[in-house]
């Protein structure tokens, strides 16, 4: 586990650096993350395969009710030209290379992978030095909105923890993204919600409606 980890600021230290325009409505203690749903892991395999594996991780399910897991593939739009006379062509493709993500909790996962595709493993969550684990609170949301709206979820490069040093901690309150908590963040001219998810930063956008509280660590 990294210093960066371990390292956050106070509700003390940041309170008067909250965020402007953010309606916030008080302060909650840290959340309990329950036990609602199963969670997901992740996994990278070569990208080529991706696909394929998508499809067979279906047949598998179909076979095995009582022991499936389902199967995401985080998919965004990409723009090229159609051709000399110009012209754009929308395509959805992988917005990861090789990520796939996989419902289960992580000991069943491991199981599994051993049994079908020794040669996968899942990702760990670098803060944590174990296997990334993403609450199904978390997934779910972030599933809905992808089928709407991809372009509304980012990626960054940055680990989450950076995040931490000029920015308060908050929960979302009302809305899909209720109970997340993370970072009011601005990236390109827009205020965004960044937040942990399984040891990635990930950026939404479109939450400035939302109410929001102070997260008491």
């Amino acid at each position: 586990m990294t210093q960066d980890c371990l390292n956050s600021p106070s509700t003390a230290d940041v309170s008067k650096r909250l965020p402007k325009g953010i309606n916030i409505t008080g302060a909650d203690k840290k959340s309990d993350p329950g036990i609602e749903g199963m969670p997901w892991g992740y996994l990278f395999i070569h990208n080529k395969t991706a696909q394929v594996f998508e499809k067979e991780m279906e047949t598998y399910n179909k076979k095995n009710p009582n022991s499936s897991h389902a199967c995401f593939i985080h998919r965004s739009y990409t723009y090229r030209q159609k051709n000399e006379n110009g012209g754009v062509k929308k395509e959805l493709k992988p917005t990861i290379s090789g990520l796939v993500f996989l419902q289960g909790k992580t000991g069943d996962l491991q199981d599994f992978l051993r049994a079908y595709y020794p040669q996968y493993h899942l990702v760990n969550d670098r803060c944590k030095g174990e296997p990334a684990s993403i609450s199904n609170q978390v997934m779910q949301p972030f599933m809905t909105v992808l089928k709407d709206n991809p372009e509304r979820v980012t990626f960054l490069r940055d680990p989450f923890e950076k995040f931490a040093k000029d920015h308060v901690k908050l929960r979302v309150k009302t809305g899909i993204f209720k109970g997340c908590e993370g970072y009011i963040v601005r990236i390109d001219r827009d205020r965004q919600l960044v937040f942990d998810f399984g040891g990635y930063a990930v950026a939404i956008r479109g939450l400035y409606k939302e109410d929001f509280a102070v997260v008491e660590e």
